[in-house]
């Protein structure tokens, strides 16, 4: 039985109603979405408040240009620098054509701003520290990658995203924590063979210099094995 299948039989999903994934939902549960977390055992601190419980890297496969809108409030920062690209491949051949993705972590370059400041205490500096690398009150609670503007820009760009807006926001209570979110469009379908390239080409911002090369060479193989296996999972799937 396949994703969408099982989300129709559980009656979380009507066909012909727009098809809106909120992924990593944590305490917040969106009308309109199907809501989906990790199990309530994976979560000690908090009750979610999910529809579905799943692994979401890899639990849910959808057929090609299916679903509506996918969204995730501080969920993406917590994957590395392949399993993002991975993911943002996926997600691009789930969405229709016009499909939404929104995202928000936390704003690297406002946080930095931040911390820079003569007028911020250590505590406060502490607590922003804290959101850029996560709770850690759970394995799954490490924040691994970091998210500012041009960052999104130049990934969702490549990965065939067009981007529609960002916000950028700070709490007005203490400790005044600095997040970014961004809403994009899917332009149009992509071969899986361009978005590989395109992928590499941004994997290899991620070197410091060309004595790098036999880790981006690792991170090409962790790449093209996900994908390979989301490729069969598809297949499974269909």
């Amino acid at each position: 039985m396949t994703t969408l299948q099982k989300l129709i039989e559980s009656g979380l999903y009507k066909t012909g109603t727009p098809l809106k994934l909120h992924l990593g939902c944590g305490t917040n549960h969106f009308l309109g979405y199907i809501n989906i977390d990790y199990p309530q055992e994976k979560h000690p601190v908090t009750t979610i408040a999910a529809d579905a419980e799943a692994d979401i890297l890899n639990d849910f496969v959808f057929p090609d240009n299916s679903v509506d809108e996918i969204r995730l409030h501080h969920l993406f920062e917590h994957f590395s620098r392949v399993v993002a690209l991975v993911q943002l491949v996926k997600w691009h051949s789930w969405l229709k054509v016009e499909g939404i993705l929104v995202i928000e972590t936390p704003d690297l370059l406002g946080s930095a701003q931040q911390l820079s400041s003569e007028h911020i205490d250590y505590k406060q500096k502490m607590a922003i520290v804290r959101h850029l690398e996560g709770g850690q009150s759970a394995p799954w609670g490490m924040h691994i990658s970091q998210w500012w503007g041009e960052r999104f820009e130049t990934t969702l760009s490549k990965l065939g995203f067009h981007i529609i807006d960002i916000k950028y926001s700070q709490w007005e209570r203490w400790p005044n924590l600095c997040s970014i979110l961004v809403t994009a469009t899917k332009l149009n379908d992509v071969e899986l063979s361009v978005q590989i390239e395109h992928c590499l080409v941004l994997l290899r911002d991620s070197m410091v210099s060309d004595r790098e090369l036999p880790t981006f060479n690792i991170w090409k193989d962790q790449l093209v094995g996900l994908l390979v296996m989301a490729m069969a999972a598809d297949v499974l799937e269909g």
